[in-house]
């Protein structure tokens, strides 16, 4: 049976939301924002007119203001977007029981059997076009075609509010032609790099040799020359199914640069408290430890370093990240921000395998305290038991200083 693969994609999702309640904001430029004065001054979101002259999220909240003076920002309101990202999914979910969330404005729907061909399939995504617009308020993108990869090509095609066929018979016409850089998962870095070799184009990259491409990019090579080729057979996951991140990581960027070990070692104990907790939460352990740095001229650069054993536990992450700050930065700069990362991912259930019977009482014995924590946290309140570190963080006056969802990452984070 031939695949039909959906995915919709919201328009402007964020600055859409913000919308709905108020409508006045529609025709003029309007951007949502981070809070600048924690110097989280970051464009998240914008609408069609603020579009119209350049801007573009990620970028530094005076950069946008430059190229539009008028520009309306809005806080984020996340409690929102997750509101009617479950609505939307429970919407998807009258067509087919195969919904995958990409994210909370993205999904993808396997319409495999419900639709007979293309045709249907463009009636049924009109029909759930018109119906996020009359009861949501919101548009929506939306891509077919015989794979996940190639229908969400399709969504990124026309924007907003359009329906894109990427069909078994006409895909090589109108994808090859298209820029690398817009197949799933091929960034800059990846675009930068196949460009030194002439790939630039989608069916450069098909028409290349994939044991070649497999040895320039490594195993990613070998998967992104197969999207390249049609050949992505991945299915879309049932409805409710939770997909394992690759990583659990926050980072924080503090309202004056941090200029001092210590200010680090404070700072770092209260990532490494927060990234451990989210592990256990999720009944995940990490075995890779990375750091990312921001210094207070934006340059970014990251290390990573593998664990003696799978973890969850804040002591072992906090030290790990240490020792990768302390052996890697010369503090010729101020730090901006840091964040914390966990990946390699294994879930706790999984087993290790420890060396030493004192490691292995060790490690016990840290399990049940960082429940007990975790519990009383639960009980009365987040945070209610600290470390020494981050209570001495807490009593700082730099009460501009919060922990948010790690912006070098976001794809990976819960």
């Amino acid at each position: 049976m031939k695949r039909i693969i959906f995915h919709i994609d919201q328009n402007c999702y964020f600055a859409s939301v913000e919308m709905i309640s108020r409508p006045e904001l529609k025709d003029v430029p309007m951007a949502v924002a981070g809070d600048a004065k924690v110097r989280h001054g970051i464009i998240l979101a914008k609408n069609e007119p603020a579009k119209k002259y350049g801007i573009k999220t990620a970028e530094a909240i005076w950069q946008a203001q430059a190229k539009c003076p008028d520009l309306v920002l809005v806080d984020a309101h996340h409690e929102k977007y997750e509101f009617y990202s479950k609505k939307l999914r429970e919407m998807y979910s009258e067509y087919t029981d195969r919904v995958e969330p990409f994210g909370l404005d993205e999904c993808w729907l396997d319409m495999t059997g419900i639709v007979s061909d293309y045709e249907e399939a463009e009636e049924i995504a009109l029909e759930i076009r018109n119906r996020v617009k009359e009861e949501f308020k919101l548009t929506c993108s939306v891509g077919i075609s015989f794979n996940k990869v190639f229908a969400k090509l399709g969504s990124d095609y026309k924007k907003p509010d359009a329906t894109t066929v990427f069909s078994d018979t006409n895909w090589k016409e109108k994808i090859w032609p298209l820029p690398v850089s817009d197949l799933l998962f091929v960034g800059k870095h990846t675009a930068d790099k196949l460009s030194k070799i002439n790939v630039k184009t989608i069916g450069d990259l098909a028409a290349a040799d994939g044991e070649f491409i497999s040895r320039y990019l490594g195993k990613a090579g070998v998967v992104l020359w197969e999207y390249a080729n049609g050949m992505d057979n991945a299915p879309v996951a049932e409805s409710g199914y939770k997909r394992i991140p690759k990583s659990v990581g926050n980072s924080t960027t503090t309202a004056e640069d941090m200029t001092s070990d210590r200010e680090i070692e404070r700072t770092l104990h209260m990532l490494s408290e927060s990234v451990a907790g989210r592990l256990r939460k999720h009944g995940l352990k990490g075995t890779v430890v990375q750091i990312t740095v921001r210094d207070r001229d934006l340059g970014i650069y990251e290390k990573q370093g593998i664990l003696y054993r799978a973890t969850d536990d804040a002591k072992d992450i906090y030290k790990a990240a240490n020792d990768l700050f302390k052996g890697s930065y010369d503090w010729n700069k101020g730090v901006r921000s840091i964040g914390v990362r966990c990946t390699k991912l294994v879930r706790s259930d999984s087993g290790e395998q420890l060396s030493l019977f004192t490691e292995a009482q060790r490690s016990e014995r840290d399990d049940r305290l960082n429940k007990a924590i975790d519990d009383l946290n639960r009980r009365y309140g987040t945070s209610v038991i600290k470390s020494a570190a981050e209570a001495e963080s807490a009593s700082k006056e730099n009460k501009a200083d919060k922990i948010v969802n790690d912006p070098f990452h976001p794809e990976a984070d819960f």
